[in-house]
């Protein structure tokens, strides 16, 4: 809980709190985003919702800056996550405690398990999502305009946090239809959460591609990209399948009691256009997100209520048909139990500072002070070589110009001084001087710091 954005991922982790940072140094007007990358502009762009960073920044006014207080604030939406899924839970499995074996497997699900404490906004909409779910269905109930309002709300909120969360839309569909709930009211009701979720979501994809335009940085995608050819497709359906389903997606203990639980619903409620619903948003999910999906595990934050209603749905389905009191399938739930003990094991070298999947360096406190001190000796540097173009920006406290790779046309350090660049932070001196050189560019060392130096245009 206490060390700095780790780990798988740690480029979107430090992107979103590159946000936030900005936010609190810069402007707190949550309509105009920053990143460091800025390229001599404002750094004003277009990403999702920033209802996660702006919360975070928020945090920061109160109780000033820290490289670690979005943990807590994600541990915080993590729980609500699972109070709200439990309670979602309860909505199909009112009876009995099977909806707690459920909210228990949520927290032994690895990818849960390792971004419940990390900087994605994918958190903040699945709480979202999970909550305005169980609100429509408050509302489906009573039919009062305030529960309409509520869940429209908040479905908005996780809808505008990230699109992809507004998928309980299927279920919902499919309730309505079941329940032939087609009455005046009602349907002023539909129009009015859809309204809401999908007008929100609308008009903020709408004005962060304004905010992308603005200045030209696409740093946020906002496009749908399929893989090139079937043959590539279908080679990530099987690295999914194969590993991370039963790694990271469910992971390895829950196998038995998800793809249990799946069974048994079909068996029990294959005409069920919930479920039926629920499938097809999974199948359009998948082949949509594919190329997300290949190696971006926290996309997959959205389909965990749905591991923990088909876990749900074994338990119920085992320990309440006195038919397989007598079978060792009985005990299979208690794999349950063992499912946070897995994610323990799979996911801790991600809070491992000796292999941080980024310079060792940005772990340590003194470090990453003495850097930020210097980097605040230019408005603009040119900062790399960094793949990501965020984590070296972020915590050598630098805003500027990327340097993306080793291999990048030495010309873009001549194209970046043009533009204002005042000289490089790099952990590759090396190279630098040797692009310098071969631009004509002299420049001065005017700060090191291990293996980093600070080069200063001449």
């Amino acid at each position: 809980m206490n060390r700095v954005a780790m780990g798988n991922h740690v480029w979107r982790q430090v992107n979103t709190l590159a946000v936030a940072k900005n936010y609190y140094e810069k402007d707190m007007n949550i309509l105009y985003p920053r990143i460091d990358k800025n390229y001599g502009t404002n750094g004003i762009t277009g990403p999702q919702f920033t209802s996660y960073d702006y919360s975070v920044a928020l945090i920061y006014k109160v109780f000033g800056f820290s490289e670690t207080a979005h943990r807590w604030f994600s541990l915080w939406l993590s729980l609500l996550a699972v109070a709200g899924t439990i309670a979602v839970i309860r909505l199909y499995f009112p009876r009995g405690n099977a909806a707690y074996w459920g909210g228990l497997a949520l927290i032994g699900i690895p990818e849960f398990y390792y971004y419940s404490i990390a900087a994605v906004p994918d958190l903040l909409a699945l709480a979202a999502m999970v909550w305005g779910w169980w609100w429509f269905y408050r509302y489906l109930a009573n039919q009062k305009w305030i529960d309409a309002f509520w869940a429209g709300l908040i479905l908005a909120l996780a809808g505008m946090t990230k699109l992809m969360f507004l998928v309980p839309g299927f279920i919902f569909l499919g309730e309505i239809i079941r329940r032939k709930a087609f009455h005046g009211k009602h349907i002023v009701g539909y129009g009015f959460i859809g309204i809401l979720a999908l007008g929100g979501s609308g008009f903020w994809y709408i004005w962060a591609k304004y905010l992308t335009d603005m200045n030209g940085i696409n740093e946020f995608v906002h496009a749908i990209r399929f893989k090139e050819s079937v043959s590539a497709a279908l080679q990530v359906w099987v690295k999914n399948m194969g590993i991370d389903t039963v790694e990271t997606w469910v992971g390895y203990p829950l196998l038995i009691p998800v793809f249990g639980g799946l069974f048994y619903t079909l068996k029990r409620h294959a005409r069920d256009l919930r479920v039926l619903f629920s499938l097809l948003a999974a199948l359009l999910y998948y082949v949509v997100m594919q190329h997300q999906l290949e190696h971006h595990g926290y996309y997959i934050l959205l389909f965990v209520p749905f591991v923990a209603l088909a876990v749900t749905a074994f338990v119920n389905e085992v320990w309440n048909k006195k038919a397989y009191k007598q079978r060792f399938i009985q005990y299979v739930p208690y794999l349950i139990v063992l499912a946070p003990l897995w994610s323990l094991l799979r996911m801790s070298h991600n809070f491992d500072d000796r292999r941080p999947g980024m310079p060792i360096v940005f772990t340590q406190k003194e470090a990453r002070d003495y850097m930020q001190t210097c980097s605040k000796s230019e408005d603009l540097w040119i900062v790399g070589p960094d793949q990501s173009g965020c984590v070296y920006f972020y915590y050598v406290g630098a805003k500027g110009f990327p340097w993306y790779n080793l291999q990048d046309s030495s010309s873009e350090f001549n194209r970046f001084r043009n533009m204002g660049a005042k000289g490089i932070i790099t952990d590759s001196e090396k190279e630098a001087l040797r692009y310098c050189k071969k631009e004509n560019l002299k420049v001065e060392r005017i700060h090191q710091y291990e293996n980093w130096v600070w080069l200063r245009f001449i």
